[in-house]
């Protein structure tokens, strides 16, 4: 099995569901929901917990606070298996990064997010040997980590590649926006592109998925994988192209929140048994599934066991 190795976001989710309405100053300044939960969150918090709990060897590369909420997360990630000894930092200056997940009826999300220990994150805090020591290296939070995005970003991913090393690349909307020059400056780099169809129509207004993902493909992505929500995923190559529908009805989704990540935890599984391309977006599909039918994105180790058994 191949090794794997999550650099980008951890941080807390406390989530409030159903929320059907916001408050207003001095109109409505209070709202009451039925479920709150508080789960580890972050694109790569999330994807290194189910590829642990799938049983594969991953380590997770990010920044967390010197406190309660850091502590919680580590707990989290040593339950699940996920390796953080010499690459989660810890910082006395900011506390842990904390996102508030409103969640809606049909399961879409809001956010209130504090960016904390995630500012500091940056090229000082990782050990490149210990980073390249792999064999699939996944950047989830694209727009999120604004000392790495960018320059030292671009020379991560292709110094990656250039040991052999494939890589992943995820985008989010995070404290840095969404901005169209830094995700095209990383796409020569990446081996297999995976974002949002949400996030991509506002990079790429009135754009088809099939045509970005031949524009993906021109500016040197080796294979696109495009995550259409409830459309499904679209994947495309040099040699193939392929959509695969939803496996979850939208009138059965409970909670929208780390269902991409968890995707790609299930495509990056079958990356790491070296499955052929399709057979890794359908197993990505039915780990997002199990995601997208309980509050938050993590997923019982259970579960995750019985769809690895049943391969």
């Amino acid at each position: 099995m191949k090794t794997v190795n999550c650099i980008g976001s951890c941080l807390v989710d406390i989530l409030l569901s159903p929320v059907a309405s916001y408050p207003e100053p001095k109109i409505c300044t209070n709202i009451f929901v039925d479920k709150l939960k508080s789960s580890p969150g972050g694109g790569a918090a999330n994807c290194s917990l189910s590829l642990a709990k799938m049983g594969v060897n991953v380590h997770l590369f990010s920044k967390i606070g010197n406190d309660l909420q850091g502590d919680y997360l580590q707990e989290e990630l040593k339950v699940a298996g996920v390796k953080t000894k010499k690459s989660l930092r810890k910082t006395d200056k900011k506390s842990t990064s904390t996102v508030i997940v409103g969640v809606n009826l049909d399961g879409e999300r809001s956010f209130m997010s504090y960016h904390g220990a995630l500012a500091e994150f940056g090229l000082n805090d990782l050990d490149l040997e210990d980073l390249y020591a792999c064999d699939i290296l996944v950047y989830p939070d694209l727009f999120n980590l604004p000392r790495i995005d960018g320059t030292p970003l671009l020379n991560l991913l292709e110094n990656a590649q250039q040991r052999g090393i494939l890589t992943i690349l995820d985008e989010t909307w995070g404290v840095l926006g969404l901005q169209r020059n830094i995700f095209e400056s990383c796409l020569p780099f990446v081996d297999y592109l995976m974002p949002s169809s949400d996030d991509l129509a506002y990079l790429y207004p009135n754009e088809q998925p099939e045509d970005l993902a031949k524009f993906f493909l021109e500016k040197g992505v080796q294979n696109v994988v495009l995550k259409l929500g409830s459309k499904g995923v679209l994947v495309l190559n040099n040699e193939q192209s392929f959509r695969l529908p939803a496996i979850v009805k939208a009138s059965e989704v409970s909670d929208t929140t780390g269902a991409g990540d968890n995707f790609s935890a299930g495509f990056v599984y079958g990356l790491s048994v070296e499955k052929p391309i399709d057979w890794c977006a359908e197993f990505g599909n039915k780990v997002a599934a199990l995601s997208l039918q309980k509050l938050g994105a993590s997923i019982k180790k259970e579960e995750l066991k019985s769809l690895v058994k049943m391969i």
